[in-house]
């Protein structure tokens, strides 16, 4: 089915929207970009360098985003690239394909994750399993969500968690256009990546703008953040992945 005619809003930077621009455009789309989630260094690295000093100590790592996967490894080969030997021994997880093929590019094996990617579908993933005393490191954004940490605990693992990138609110350069655009009925659809693009889009133009639009997200967690802003969902990935946000787009408007 083609996209013709439809303009759809990707709140990814250019950079890192190009997979789902490019599955788009070849589907005939209109795409504007605009970025709402600027991947910055957290305000100190002194815990997260303690915590890779001292990685022999944990069994399992997890991580819940490619981010988290890009700027742990990046730290680990700046500081001490021996522990990246440390870490290649210990039990890999990911939340979702995008994280686990980030681990696998670095050369790492990764255990394997669940067939929903989300990180409570990871964490119930170790329910029967005896993890009591093991120890974890989970390497996170300043405003990760804290289900897999709390789940892991509550089945009497030790996690330490550990800051190694924050998320900011950016300042593109086209944001009074796109308001415009959004004012004035010109964007059908816009697509959420993350809990924290939907609280910053919020923040950098409104709920109101978005009254009339479809809504497309990545997954549940992503859902449940545009729930929060009293705004409804209409697409929801089934894979967290673009190919799957975009057949998800496709089928909805194949179906209308």
């Amino acid at each position: 089915m083609t996209l013709s005619g439809k303009t759809i809003l990707i709140t990814r930077s250019k950079n890192a929207s190009a997979e789902i621009q490019s599955l788009l455009e070849s589907r005939a789309a209109s795409i504007i970009c605009l970025p709402t989630i600027e991947i910055v260094d957290p305000d100190s690295w002194n815990e997260c360098d303690a915590k890779i000093w001292k990685l022999a100590e944990y069994d399992s790592v997890c991580f819940a985003s490619k981010n988290a996967v890009d700027k742990f490894v990046k730290r680990i080969r700046l500081l001490r690239p021996q522990a990246l030997n440390t870490l290649a021994t210990r039990n890999l997880y990911a939340v979702g394909e995008k994280t686990k093929s980030t681990l696998e590019a670095s050369g790492f094996s990764v255990q394997p994750i669940p067939q929903k990617h989300s990180a409570e579908n990871l964490a119930q993933s170790f329910y029967g399993q005896n993890i009591s005393g093991r120890h974890f490191l989970f390497p996170k954004s300043n405003i990760a969500c804290d289900i897999m940490p709390k789940e892991l605990r509550s089945l009497g693992a030790i996690v330490d968690e550990i800051i190694t990138y924050k998320t900011v609110i950016p300042e593109p350069e086209n944001l009074e256009y796109i308001r415009a655009l959004l004012t004035n009925g010109r964007i059908d659809i816009i697509t959420f990546f993350s809990p924290s693009s939907v609280r910053n889009f919020v923040e950098m133009i409104s709920v109101d703008t978005l009254q009339h639009i479809l809504i497309a997200v990545i997954g549940a967690t992503t859902a449940e953040a545009v729930k929060e802003v009293e705004l409804e969902v209409n697409i929801i990935a089934k894979q967290q992945t673009a190919e799957s946000l975009v057949q998800g787009i496709v089928d909805y408007l194949g179906n209308l």
